[in-house]
């Protein structure tokens, strides 16, 4: 049998190396974070699915009309209808709250890491960052194929 060799890491590249990981383990916490974000509200549209087709259909109730109410000078309807609009928006409200008080943090940190947590990593493992104003090749590539699925 053949002894193992043992290798030394250099301390810059153990560094550097548990800096990836740290960036590795801070994606995965943001994308989990977005993907409850995303379950959450799934479950706020489908708990909320009648009552917000209730506005919606009020609202464009209020649309298609206003013309017909100025002509005719009928403020009452118009007046009845802002009414059922605003009470049937207040009942969605009531009833997305729980979820929007889950959606909140997640959002949150999702935004907090964007903007701070994902910059001041990449700086630490030596990344300087600029506006991009155009798109690189290997992303106009991956656009392009989403756009044909």
């Amino acid at each position: 049998m053949s002894k193992q060799q043992v290798v030394q890491i250099p301390e810059a590249i153990q560094e550097e190396l548990t800096n990836l990981r740290g960036f590795r383990d801070l994606l995965a916490e943001k994308t989990g974070y977005m993907l409850g974000r995303k379950v959450k509200q799934g479950e706020m549209n489908e708990a909320t699915k009648t009552e917000r087709k209730k506005t919606s259909a009020i609202s464009k109730t209020i649309r298609d009309s206003i013309p017909k109410w100025i002509a005719d000078a009928n403020v009452t309807e118009y007046e009845a209808q802002k009414k059922a609009y605003a009470d049937a928006s207040e009942v969605v409200s009531k009833k997305s709250k729980p979820f929007r008080t889950q959606i909140a943090p997640l959002t949150k940190a999702v935004k907090f890491m964007d903007n701070v947590a994902i910059p001041e990593s990449l700086k630490l493992l030596g990344v300087t960052l600029q506006p991009a104003f155009s798109l690189s090749d290997f992303m106009k590539a991956e656009l392009e194929k989403q756009k044909q699925k």
